[in-house]
């Protein structure tokens, strides 16, 4: 499961597929793709599975979930947390 650090504050802005993503906590800004972007906004909410991660992500942008699957969408929420973007409760 994974959810947003308590800590960050997130504002996404984007031109075309380009994101930037900026977080009040730490003061970092950070350059992402759309489905990067999409994948860390599933995780605002609160906890959520990596399933559900993947099918609300593949339902907003219209795509197969193939496209997104868990093991596709795993390194960026990693890469998230590695930046203390996101908080991960192993399942």
């Amino acid at each position: 499961m994974w959810r947003l650090n308590p800590k960050s504050t997130l504002h996404f802005r984007h031109w075309g597929n380009e994101w930037v993503v900026f977080d009040v906590g730490s003061g970092h800004t950070h350059e992402m793709d759309t489905i990067s972007a999409v994948t860390l906004m599933h995780c605002e909410s609160g906890w959520v599975h990596l399933n559900e991660i993947s099918q609300g992500v593949a339902k907003d942008l219209d795509l197969p979930v193939s496209m997104v699957s868990s093991e596709r969408l795993l390194p960026f929420l990693n890469q998230f947390a590695s930046l203390g973007l996101l908080e991960n409760l192993a399942e």
